[in-house]
C-alpha cells in the first residue's frame, strides 16, 4: 500500500512526520532522509500491529483530499510505499 506522509521542518529541531491515514502513526528524526525512513519503518510497525489486534487496516486515502487540511499546511508530501500482508 502506499501511504501519503506529511513532514514539517521545525526550526533547529529538524524534522516531524505523520501518516493522516493511520492513528497514532507519527515519528520525528533530525534530517529530512532521516524522517522518510524512520517513518517507513513506523508505517509498518503499526501495520503489524493493526494486524496483529484484528483490527482493519485503514486505505490510503488521495493525497489531494489530505492537502486540503488545514493542518497540513506548508508540509512537505511524500508517499511511503510498503508491502502488505
Amino acid at each position: 500500500m502506499r501511504y501519503p506522509v506529511v513532514l514539517h521542518n521545525i526550526e533547529y529541531a529538524g524534522f516531524g512526520a505523520i501518516a493522516p491515514d493511520l492513528p497514532h502513526c507519527h515519528c520525528y528524526a533530525e534530517t529530512l532522509d532521516g524522517a522518510l525512513q524512520k517513518m517507513a519503518e513506523t508505517i509498518f510497525q503499526r501495520l503489524e500491529e493493526l494486524r496483529r489486534a484484528g483490527e482493519p487496516v485503514p486505505k490510503p486515502q488521495e493525497m489531494d483530499s489530505l492537502k486540503e487540511n488545514p493542518a497540513f499546511a506548508g508540509g512537505i508530501w511524500a508517499i511511503i510505499d510498503v508491502e502488505s500482508a
